[in-house]
């Protein structure tokens, strides 16, 4: 039964004796109810008595009682006994106070009688009938939204929201509708006791304070507060259901009330006592925080709570940003720590620099790696390696570590090896552990096989940290990187795919791009380019900036994709987006595959003179460190590309020489070797079919399914032998199926609009009213796509394992099923099926 029932079963039937409970907290309405109520009676003839009954009232007089837990309990007694009386109409409102004895026998007797009828928050759709009440028309969704938010649909609250927006002189309708809520609050507030107007402002902070955290708060015995509280309660003002929005506001309102002095009276007293009982909450320590409670006491508390939930790197940041903002003290090296690891990198880098001037020792070298891990996010290696410089060896295995790991990026081998020289002073946690075994992998990566350095990298990532930091690149991301170089791509894919299915909120922001650009790079050069696209479109959806590094990886990527997918316009722009970072990028060891594709590229672009210095650069860098093997045939690799595409034979050659030289030491270096020599020879239209076939295949054992492929199509298109040609094609569509095979599902990841997320050169959905695709078989829509990109038939058939031959043949059979008279007509009929631009 509703309010509305109520009254209208009286409007109906007024002589007909009736029993009801309207039970609502305060300005529910439950006054407006029983108006209805006794003005249905009145017009009936029947005397309306607002008390329980006495001797000399008229006889048959109905019984409409408001406020009904204001009373005693004599007389709660004497209008539940009423309740069971056929012939007397009783209609009562009260407060559901669940702790009032009377109130509650007289609950019960009502609800044996007739359902108890409950006045709670208005909806939406409530909230816009009012509103079309007060204005004469329909109000708009957001004006209802916003009332709903301010007001969290408190009746009396939304009455006088909607009001202020209503009125014609009204500032803009937010501001309206918040002051109005605050100053109907207060008003009612006013009227409220001072023990509750206490009682609610300490409930208003958390929905999980009870009456004996009340207790504690106000100094009382807690038999009497839970009276308190349960009054609190049945005001439906703290009401478990309400908005964070409007929990503000109330309290912000009864702290007006109380004033300042005894709001920070009772908050420091709540504050003592829930420390004392050890049951401080994290969102209850941040409400304190944000409501402006000033003491060392919570500052320690917020501290205390940041250490215990390192884990959740968003989290502790809040809890630390907080502590800094309770007492500056707390401005530490663990806020940078924090706020870094959460994407605040521009924070976390000026509170690192200074804490770089501390007197302590350990907050001094935390803040040098700090600040030395942002800079080598933003692309400035150089200047991480300045600062460990300036450190000098430090006996903790995390900072040493992350020393090494800068000072082999930079090409400094010495540096790395007496940073892992100072001894050790901390324990043997499984975080040093961990961090040294980093250091030396990737040490023993310069000048040792690439098992032996594995074996040590891969006990790096054995153990999840439990108190990570910041640092300059990820475990995962290390291993995963001298795994790709030494051409083991089965070890880099695994070790980034445990790293991004770390739960989301255990998740450092720090290195989450990091690890998705990695996946997607490994995905490339396996030929897997819509995955690889998918990956790169997670990183840059979002339109937001992104540091250096990832910039320039994340360019790069597109360049690549963009490159295999015979996309000239799109290579042409992401490379020159890629180059824009790279002019403020300090090159470094970590870089080196980004920089290979964009020298590729940029062969394909005729602008390789602007890349010289850089790649000169970088193989100075490697020269520093002693030509490893283990991270230097990548580059040589791309160097043969570059070559081939310019037609420089002289420059092909020392990378050719390179790879040839190594390959006694690496079966990947091997591989290179033969499948450069292999593919110079087929260039030169000689194409033997077991040597393509071995090259080829061995290209795609490590990882370079994309290689593998255009080597045997090319091989395909460069003899005039019709039966090698066949043999080869087939061989790169067998490549192809195989590396389509071994592709993944992407893990998770913010989603992406679907245009972001399609591969590149991908074609925009034709209009509806444009002709359409059903004309054209499958491989009919690839070519025609090729074509509208303006590829010759060669490289069409290049890219799509078929003859030129027979692209010639596609275009002649697509233009006889659109019907186009002339090539311009084609043409323009095709960019019409893709929407795209002339």
């Amino acid at each position: 039964m509703t309010a509305q029932d109520v009254v209208a079963t009286l409007t109906a039937s007024p002589t007909e004796p009736t029993k009801a409970l309207v039970s609502g907290g305060i300005g529910s309405g439950k006054s407006l109810v029983l108006g209805g109520v006794r003005a249905a009676l009145r017009a009936a003839g029947i005397a309306v008595i607002a008390r329980a009954p006495r001797d000399g009232d008229p006889p048959g007089a109905a019984i409409v009682v408001d406020d009904a837990h204001l009373l005693d309990d004599a007389e709660l007694q004497h209008l539940a006994d009423l309740m069971t009386d056929p012939a007397t109409t009783v209609i009562v409102a009260a407060e559901p106070q669940s702790q009032h004895r009377g109130l509650t026998e007289l609950s019960a007797a009502a609800a044996r009688q007739s359902p108890v009828v409950t006045l709670g928050p208005l909806t939406p759709p409530e909230i816009a009938r009012l509103a079309s009440e007060v204005i004469g028309s329909p109000p708009p969704l957001e004006m209802v939204r916003s009332v709903a938010t301010a007001t969290a649909g408190v009746p009396f609250l939304v009455r006088a929201a909607v009001t202020a927006a209503a009125a014609p002189d009204a500032e803009s309708p937010g501001s309206a509708i918040s002051a109005a809520t605050r100053a109907a609050l207060i008003e009612r507030l006013r009227r409220a006791d001072d023990a509750v107007v206490d009682t609610l402002l300490i409930c208003s902070l958390s929905p999980e304070l009870g009456p004996d955290d009340v207790a504690g708060a106000l100094d009382l015995e807690s038999a009497p507060v839970h009276r308190l509280v349960d009054r609190a309660r049945a005001t439906g003002l703290i009401a478990p259901s309400h908005n964070p929005i409007f929990l503000r506001t109330l309290h912000r309102c009864l702290a007006q009330i109380v004033g300042a002095t005894r709001h920070h009276e009772i908050e420091t007293r709540l504050l003592r006592t829930q420390l004392d009982s050890s049951t401080l909450t994290v969102d209850l320590a941040l409400r304190m925080a944000d409501h402006g409670l000033r003491d060392p006491l919570l500052a320690d508390a917020l501290t205390a709570l940041a250490d215990r939930n390192r884990a959740h790197p968003a989290r502790t940041a809040r809890l630390y940003r907080a502590a800094a903002e309770v007492d500056p003290g707390a401005r530490d090296s663990r806020l940078a720590d924090a706020l870094a690891a959460s994407g605040d990198c521009a924070t976390a880098g000026r509170i690192a620099d200074e804490l770089l001037t501390s007197e302590d020792a350990g907050e001094k070298a935390a803040a040098v790696r700090i600040a030395a891990s942002v800079a080598v996010h933003d692309g400035s290696a150089a200047q991480a390696a300045e600062l460990f410089a300036w450190l000098g060896p430090h006996p903790d295995a995390v900072i040493a570590s992350a020393n090494a790991v800068v000072a082999i990026g930079v090409g400094d081998p010495q540096a790395a090896r007496a940073a892992l020289a100072a001894e050790a002073q901390g324990p043997p946690t499984s975080d040093a552990r961990a961090a040294r075994h980093l250091a030396e992998g990737l040490i023993a990566s310069l000048d040792s096989t690439y098992p032996t350095a594995m074996a040590r990298l891969s006990q790096s990532i054995s153990a999840r940290p439990s108190a990570p930091g910041v640092t300059p690149d990820s475990a995962a991301a290390v291993v995963a990187l001298t795994a790709l170089h030494a051409g083991d791509p089965v070890r880099a894919r695994s070790v980034v795919g445990r790293a991004l299915a770390v739960p989301g909120d255990e998740a450092t922001a720090f290195f989450a791009h990091r690890h998705r650009l990695l996946l997607g790079w490994i995905r490339m050069l396996d030929g897997q380019l819509a995955a690889a696209g998918t990956d790169v479109a997670a990183v840059t959806a979002t339109n937001a900036p992104l540091h250096r590094r990832d910039a320039l990886w994340a360019s790069a990527l597109q360049t690549a994709i963009a490159r295999r997918n015979g996309d000239s316009g799109a290579v042409q722009k992401h490379w020159y987006a890629a180059m824009e970072v790279l002019t403020e990028y300090s090159i470094d060891l970590y870089s080196l595959l980004p920089l290979g594709e964009l020298w590729i590229a940029a062969a394909r672009l005729h602008q390789v003179d602007r890349l010289t210095h850089t790649v000169d650069e970088a193989f100075d860098l490697l020269g520093r460190l002693g030509n490893p093997i283990a991270w230097s045939l990548p580059l040589h690799w791309a160097g043969v590309h570059a070559g081939i595409l310019a037609n420089s034979p002289d420059a092909v050659a020392p990378h050719g020489q390179a790879l040839t030289a190594a390959a006694a030491h690496s079966t990947f270096a091997r591989s290179l070797a033969n499948a450069g020599r292999t593919w110079l020879r087929v260039l030169a239209n000689h194409v033997e079919v077991d040597e393509v076939t071995a090259a080829a295949r061995s290209l795609a054992q490590f990882g370079l399914g994309w290689d593998a492929t255009r080597l045997a199509s090319q091989a395909a298109l460069q003899t005039p032998d019709g039966r090698i040609s066949a043999a080869m094609l087939q061989l790169a569509r067998d490549l192809k199926v195989t590396s389509t095979a071994s592709a993944e599902p992407a893990p998770p990841a913010a989603s992406a609009p679907a245009s972001a997320t399609a591969p590149a050169g991908s074609a925009a959905a034709p209009d509806s009213s444009m002709p359409n695709w059903s004309r054209l078989s499958d491989r009919e829509r690839e070519v025609a796509e090729l074509v509208l990109q303006g590829m010759p038939y060669r490289d069409i058939g290049s890219q799509l394992l078929i003859s030129a031959k027979t692209v010639e043949h596609h275009v002649a059979r697509i233009r006889r099923r659109l019907g186009a008279e002339s090539r311009s007509e084609l043409m323009s009929m095709l960019r019409a099926i893709l929407g795209t631009p002339s």
